[in-house]
């Protein structure tokens, strides 16, 4: 579907509220007992058919959802990020495993085997992802992502902080030459600005014109005013087993900051 279900029962809950239906009023229209209904518009596991069903009594189709659904993911999205952000600082190898899962794309089992994970700690990974909103769990324990395949930091948090130390310690381990080196060279503040805009700016067109390429993976860059091959930056020591009373701590913080 492109999207979780969950995702779109929610966008066709909001064209339920914009429609000014009741579920009572919807079980009529549809001949569907509203016991029934309710549990259609809360089940994850609804099917594409049943789903399309209500999308087109209640005026809707497909792209109009899966819209709705960006919006609102993309508006919870920015109101939990920094509360995210303080939960990977504080527990590094949970970014890291969602680094490897979803970013690098590899299988769950696969980051399990070389990192000598038990299947209690890799449920516990999946679970504290899911409690943190970028993962739904299915019905058979796998993973649908909620995010798009990167994680955005809250400028200025902590972890901010440390991915970008651990970039520059990455960056000037290696023994290269930078590309541009000048020296008193007068510049205002504003204008530093205004280049190191243009080079972001060129750098990201860049690198969505080159991503889907065959080649992606011997090109990967980092940059810090220096270009040296792109090893991936990790914030842990590596992935360890973990206990399960790191669920309750994640559901704790998560629900006192109203996030859920």
């Amino acid at each position: 579907m492109g999207f979780c279900a969950s995702l779109l029962l929610n966008a066709l809950r909001v064209k339920l509220k914009e429609n000014d239906l009741t579920y009572n009023e919807l079980s009529l229209k549809v001949n569907v007992p509203i016991s029934t209904l309710k549990r259609h518009f809360h089940s994850n596991s609804i099917g594409i058919d049943k789903l399309m069903e209500y999308a087109t009594v209640l005026n809707t189709n497909l792209e109009e959802l899966s819209q709705i659904a960006r919006d609102i993911h993309n508006k919870e999205e920015g109101t939990r990020t920094e509360v995210l952000d303080e939960i990977f600082y504080n527990h590094p190898y949970l970014y890291d495993f969602f680094y490897e899962v979803h970013v690098k794309g590899k299988d769950v089992q696969e980051v399990a085997n070389e990192n000598h994970l038990n299947e209690q700690s890799v449920y516990i990974y999946l679970r504290a992802l899911e409690i943190m909103g970028l993962v739904e769990l299915k019905s058979d324990g796998s993973p649908c992502f909620l995010t798009p395949p990167y994680y955005t930091f809250f400028e200025g948090s902590k972890l901010d902080t440390l991915f970008t130390e651990k970039l520059r310690l990455e960056v000037l381990s290696q023994a290269k030459r930078p590309v541009v080196g000048m020296s008193r060279v007068c510049l205002t503040q504003e204008q530093i600005d205004q280049v190191s805009e243009m080079v972001y700016e060129k750098i990201q067109h860049f690198h969505f014109q080159n991503k889907e390429s065959k080649e992606s993976e011997d090109i990967r860059k980092n940059i810090l005013l220096n270009v040296t091959e792109g090893n991936y930056i990790h914030l842990s020591d590596g992935l360890i087993n973990i206990e399960s009373g790191l669920l309750k701590e994640l559901y704790e913080t998560i629900n006192s900051d109203e996030l859920l």
